[in-house]
């Protein structure tokens, strides 16, 4: 099998924790050549890299039950929250820059942030922001990015007038979920100049059959 790119999902989450520090080295360590995350704002700007943007602090009522208090993470501070979710800032410094990143956001400004970020350690020749509409993908185009845009699609939205929106929007990859690609579909994003992006694939045969379609990337739990 042949790829251009293989994202460990959530840093490789089957090979331990999601978004930690540990498991993303030990993706590299498999051979990872690519990363996944999902990274948000914290209430002091600081980039953090966790799947749903939700602080669970768990607060005692009774000497027996607890509730939990769920907070956006744009909320609290980055010292409020828990110790395995790292900053961006610490994923560079504990493995480095020599891997492609691809990164889900969800607004703007934080997109803002992780450009910062990684060009302040010359990481943004490979990183991948990923979003999920033309309208934020548009947004991007006033960064300072030399980087890389990928948009995201529902199988609903598989139309050929949805591959010239992203194509325009500014995207140089269209993802999808790996059972909506086809070889015709691989064909058509080629043509369009975009590259064929598969999530999802956790499975060997999964991953033979992406290859065989001709799609250029995948990302998988399971390095």
């Amino acid at each position: 099998m042949s790829f251009r790119y293989v994202f460990a999902h959530r840093g490789g989450r089957g090979h331990g924790p999601d978004n930690t520090i540990a498991t993303f080295s030990e993706a590299l360590a498999r051979g990872a050549g690519g990363l996944e995350t999902d990274a948000w704002l914290t209430a002091d700007g600081a980039v953090v890299l966790d799947h749903d943007g939700v602080h669970r602090a768990a607060q005692s009522l009774r000497a027996r039950s607890t509730t939990q208090k769920h907070k956006p993470i744009s909320d609290v501070r980055r010292d409020e929250l828990p110790a395995h979710i790292p900053t961006l800032t610490e994923l560079y410094n504990a493995c480095g820059t020599d891997f492609d990143l691809a990164i889900d956001v969800r607004r703007p400004n934080v997109a803002m942030a992780i450009v910062d970020v990684a060009r302040a350690h010359d990481a943004v020749d490979r990183l991948w922001l990923v979003g999920g509409t033309t309208r934020l993908l548009a947004a991007w185009q006033d960064l300072d990015h030399s980087g890389h845009f990928a948009m995201s699609i529902r199988r609903r939205a598989r139309k050929p007038s949805v591959v010239a929106a992203a194509k325009a929007a500014g995207a140089d990859a269209l993802n999808m979920r790996w059972p909506w690609w086809t070889r015709r579909w691989v064909e058509r994003v080629h043509a369009a100049g975009l590259l064929a992006f598969a999530y999802d694939v956790q499975w060997e045969w999964a991953k033979r059959h992406c290859a065989r379609l001709g799609v250029d990337a995948i990302f998988t739990d399971h390095v």
